[in-house]
């Protein structure tokens, strides 16, 4: 269910103070202060969209910091994807600082802090997404962060208006729908960062070729046949070169593929969505044909049996409601 933030009935003399304590509901750990002295007006709605957090804000001057305390809390490991709709917002983080203007995006990673500020009146979505659902590494995510990401062409002019899109509907999707919505934002997300990241380091192309595998991997993780000679002749690379792309980054190929999957079971596991399916559907749906393995396999990441996660997380989903 979305939910609403918003000034309108406040006092002047509490307005900003009512603001930031119902925004740190939505974001947590933030600080925020105004930019003018003038009474400030905003109006916020957030809502969820499977493990997506959104929040649509039309709001006047202020600024808004993430700390070295919060952003070390584990819990808190997500990018913010922010998409400038009107106003100006200058981004700030690990010393990069840029101005977006309307039809801009950039991206932060919430795990090191962050300033957004906002020095007139301003309209932003703003979408929290679990770091574990983009398939690139955070080191190399990091080369473009606080960066602009103009949505006037390439891939930005597709995600700039869909996750606008999303961020204005109301929450009356349903949970089969939220998770297509989210894969949906997710794929599209990394198909931006992909691109930015081929044009920031021309000079890399191994970088651009992982960002590539790792895509083409995540869209086919429900296919059995997805194996290390499939990705590589995909690619027109060898399988030793394929592994010595992943070996550059401490990882193997097979061993990505599985954590993958074991992410997308365990998201569907605690999903309503997928309450009525068997867990063994669940498994083959990404790829897991062997039953007793991938208990095995999802124990030993999880600590626990897929059966004792399912239990937990749809007990925990029952009890919010």
């Amino acid at each position: 269910m979305d939910s609403v933030v918003t000034t309108e009935s406040v006092a002047r003399a509490d307005r900003f103070d009512h603001w930031a304590h119902e925004m740190e509901k939505v974001f947590g750990g933030l600080d925020s202060r105004p930019a003018t002295e003038a009474p400030f007006r905003g109006r916020a709605t957030s809502s969820t969209v499977g493990l997506l957090r959104f929040a649509s804000i039309d709001a006047g001057p202020l600024m808004v910091r993430r700390g070295a305390r919060a952003a070390a809390a584990p819990e808190k490991s997500h990018y913010k994807v922010a998409v400038q709709i009107a106003g100006e917002c200058v981004v700030e983080q690990d010393g990069v600082s840029e101005s977006l203007a309307p039809g801009d995006i950039a991206i932060c990673d919430t795990s090191r802090p962050y300033t957004f500020a906002y020095p007139g009146d301003f309209r932003t979505v703003l979408m929290l997404l679990p770091r574990l659902l983009l398939p690139v590494r955070p080191e190399t995510v990091r080369s473009i962060t606080a960066r602009r990401l103009t949505s006037k062409g390439g891939v930005g002019a597709v995600v700039g208006p869909f996750l606008r899109s999303l961020g204005a509907q109301a929450g009356t999707r349903s949970d089969a729908a939220a998770l297509n919505l989210m894969d949906g934002a997710t794929s599209l997300v990394t198909a931006l960062v992909s691109e930015k990241l081929a044009e920031a380091a021309p000079s890399v192309p191994q970088q651009a070729l992982m960002a590539r595998i790792r895509m083409y991997i995540e869209k086919r993780l429900s296919h059995p046949g997805l194996t290390p000679d499939s990705i590589a002749e995909a690619h027109c690379i060898s399988r030793r070169y394929l592994f010595k792309l992943f070996a550059a980054e401490g990882l193997t190929v097979a061993g990505w593929i599985r954590t993958r999957r074991l992410e997308r079971c365990a998201r569907d596991l605690a999903g309503a969505a997928s309450a009525e399916l068997s867990i063994s559907m669940i498994a083959a749906r990404w790829g897991l044909l062997d039953c007793r393995h991938f208990s095995r396999v999802f124990k030993s990441v999880y600590g626990e049996t897929p059966r004792d996660y399912r239990r937990r997380a749809l007990t925990g989903l029952t009890t919010a409601r």
